[in-house]
């Protein structure tokens, strides 16, 4: 099968946010995001992929699947280095009653701007086993195309929610709220709780002043060089290894 125009004119709408709102669609780009896919509990609406994967035994169901060249595939791709395929999706949506921010850990993410380092925190999110993510409305969007590209197959894994963090976090007398910061205590000598928040800021301005009022605690990666900050990620990295080891 090959595509209609109408499917054409579909793919390159959701290119765009406003796209991938109105037609509360998405796409997932490359091979190992697909593989992840067709293994999730997620809507499939039809895949696309190069002819030479005509005889690949990807097993999704009754999902169509549509072959073309691999100049059309890179053509109708928001990814240029993306040859090998991609699929249109159902966008979640999640609310309140879907989480559970009694036990364990949420992630918080304040006006996190890059789609790269949010895909990556979702990554190490399911490394972690952290499936619960909190965004301020100004953190990039969860089905940008480049988000779902960085965190390799693990966007399916987590549940998100986007609303204004200050009033949320606000409602929690009981449960540790902790930030990240460079005016923090030593991870390495602080003892984690055994649940709360953690709070990852703004790649170059950090957690915004009237989050910073709702924190029980803040807690910073000690330096031994010369470098004047950690990439968000990598950040969020080191914190949830760290909170995984004492608990």
């Amino acid at each position: 099968m090959t595509l209609s125009n109408n499917q054409i004119k579909l793919i390159n709408s959701l290119h765009s946010k406003k796209g991938r709102i109105d037609n509360n669609l998405f796409l997932v780009e490359g091979e190992k995001g697909i593989r992840e896919l067709v293994d999730s509990s997620l809507q499939i609406e039809f895949i696309v992929l190069n002819n030479k994967e005509f005889n690949s035994k990807l097993n999704c169901g009754e999902t169509p699947i549509y072959f073309e060249s691999e100049s059309n595939v890179i053509k109708y791709s928001s990814l240029t280095t993306n040859e090998y395929g991609f699929a249109i999706v159902k966008s979640q949506k999640f609310d309140h009653s879907d989480f559970d921010f009694t036990s364990g850990y949420t992630v918080v993410l304040d006006g996190v701007r890059d789609p790269g380092n949010l895909g990556t925190i979702l990554r190490i999110c399911d490394w972690y086993g952290i499936n619960q993510l909190v965004c301020s409305s100004d953190t990039t969007e969860f089905y940008n195309p480049k988000v779902i590209s960085a965190s390799m197959g693990s966007f399916h894994r987590i549940k998100f929610l986007y609303l204004d963090i200050f009033e949320f976090l606000n409602q929690f007398n009981d449960i540790p709220i902790i930030g990240a910061s460079l005016e923090g205590k030593n991870i390495h000598e602080y003892s984690f709780p055994s649940n709360g928040f953690i709070i990852f800021g703004n790649e170059s301005e950090g957690i915004r002043n009237s989050v910073k009022d709702v924190l029980t605690d803040h807690v910073k990666i000690p330096s031994w060089g010369n470098a004047e900050s950690l990439n968000v990620a990598i950040s969020a990295g080191i914190i949830l290894d760290n909170i995984r080891r004492r608990n």
